[in-house]
């Protein structure tokens, strides 16, 4: 499921007054931008409406939204964990979020709020696979036990994505509309920052976080996946 990218990173210290570390940053794409994919919908517009945009890559301003970064290293394994529910919806034939993280050992719930049926179809490896005819007002819980980046699909409709990230632990974040993450409350020590978008690819970087906050700037300038426009 990872990817290798060429990137660009800045790592910038800045004065805090907190004593927990903050880690901060932006991601940007300055690549060439591949032409939007609008897909017809067919017999099910009725439902999903007759075109749905894909959105495997969103910019503002080159600023890329839903990048998934979290922590690697030998010190962060002692990092805390605090699983929790999180919810992955069907809604207007769209998988919502598109990009889902959780720490492993999160129960993920899969809601759909369509008045017709999906079929919900995960490739994973380290975790147990899922692949169910999804029924109106169904709903399906699963633990997650070990990290891993997982694609889904829906085999009745062919331009619905998603993808779960499953992270070691729960210091982990995905950027905002406007390319920006923040991972609060990082004990100080040294870590490898990993970043990891479904067209951009997965980049590490490693980092030693203090009493300050830690600004990490990240430039993507090309495409990990070779994307075929049909």
């Amino acid at each position: 499921m990872f990817k290798t990218i060429f990137a660009t990173f800045s790592l910038l210290i800045l004065a805090s007054p907190m004593h927990a570390a903050t880690i901060k940053g932006e991601i940007k794409y300055l690549g060439k931008v591949p032409s939007p994919v609008t897909h017809k919908t067919g017999k099910f517009k009725k439902v999903c409406g007759s075109e749905i945009l894909e959105e495997s890559l969103i910019l503002q301003n080159q600023k890329v939204k839903n990048v998934v970064v979290w922590l690697e290293g030998k010190q962060a394994k002692k990092l805390k964990n605090k699983p929790g529910t999180y919810t992955l919806d069907q809604k207007k034939c769209a998988y919502s979020p598109r990009i889902l993280a959780m720490p492993q050992g999160s129960v993920l719930k899969i809601l759909t709020s369509d008045p017709i049926n999906h079929n919900i179809h995960t490739y994973s490896f380290e975790n147990d696979p899922i692949n169910i005819m999804f029924l109106p007002n169904q709903d399906y819980t699963q633990e997650m036990e070990e990290p891993e980046v997982i694609k889904v699909s829906c085999d009745l409709h062919s331009w619905m994505e998603a993808y779960i990230v499953v992270t070691p632990h729960s210091y982990f974040a995905v950027t905002q509309s406007n390319g920006t993450f923040e991972i609060p409350n990082v004990p100080p020590g040294k870590y490898t920052l990993k970043v990891w978008h479904e067209l951009l690819g997965e980049e590490s970087r490693k980092i030693e976080v203090g009493k300050n906050v830690t600004q990490v700037n990240l430039n993507f300038t090309e495409l990990a996946t070779q994307i075929t426009r049909k």
